[in-house]
């Protein structure tokens, strides 16, 4: 089941790029991909879920103007 696709501009490349959430299962799909070089997709389970979603709120959390909700 797709949960959410992020389409967006790499800030590093200038390269078209999407994000895309899935769930299979019990697992979690993350892939990413660059319109002009490549993609890749990791799969992963909840207590990995966890941590990345921990870890992108303390990204969020430390760039400037930005109040996150926790």
């Amino acid at each position: 089941m797709q949960v959410a696709m992020i389409r967006f501009t790499d800030r590093d490349s200038g390269d078209e790029a999407m994000a895309l959430v899935r769930v299979e299962g019990e697992i979690t799909g993350l892939a990413l991909s660059l319109m002009r070089n490549g993609d890749i997709e990791v799969f992963f389970g909840r207590q990995e879920l966890e941590q990345l979603i921990e870890a992108l709120q303390k990204a969020q959390a430390a760039l400037p103007g930005i109040n996150p909700v926790l």
